[in-house]
């Protein structure tokens, strides 16, 4: 019986099928996932365009807004009358989050709401 050794030269000529084999499906293997991140970045959600009407709607009317202002992400407003608010055209509109405290209503928009709060309050 003939031993081989693993590090003499034998071995790998032997598995050398093996060998490339594995590093191919390897290969195919990162490609693929590269290629799913890739994809998965390029396609990013589109920002939603932000419409002065269809925001100042769903508050109520700009009648209804008492005052206003922006803190990082989150845009804070003062309302008359609470019961106007139309959350589905808010979110519609690309509102992501409503904090309500009992004189405040607090509008989460993630990525561009400095644009939005411009657009909504223009002064």
């Amino acid at each position: 019986m003939k031993t081989i050794s693993i590090l003499s030269g034998d071995y790998f000529m032997q598995n050398l099928y093996w060998i490339i084999a594995v590093t191919v499906v390897g290969v195919i293997l990162a490609y693929f996932l590269l290629s799913h991140f890739v994809h998965v970045k390029k396609t990013k959600k589109p920002l939603i365009k932000p419409d002065q009407g269809k925001y100042l709607a769903a508050l109520g009317g700009n009648e209804n807004i008492i005052s206003h202002e922006i803190i990082g992400s989150r845009i804070v407003v003062v309302l008359r009358d609470y019961t106007k608010i139309n959350r589905p055209l808010l979110e519609e509109a690309g509102v992501t989050g409503f904090i309500e405290k009992s004189d405040k209503l607090t509008l989460v928009i993630k990525d561009h709401s400095q644009e939005v709060y411009q657009t909504i309050f223009p002064n």
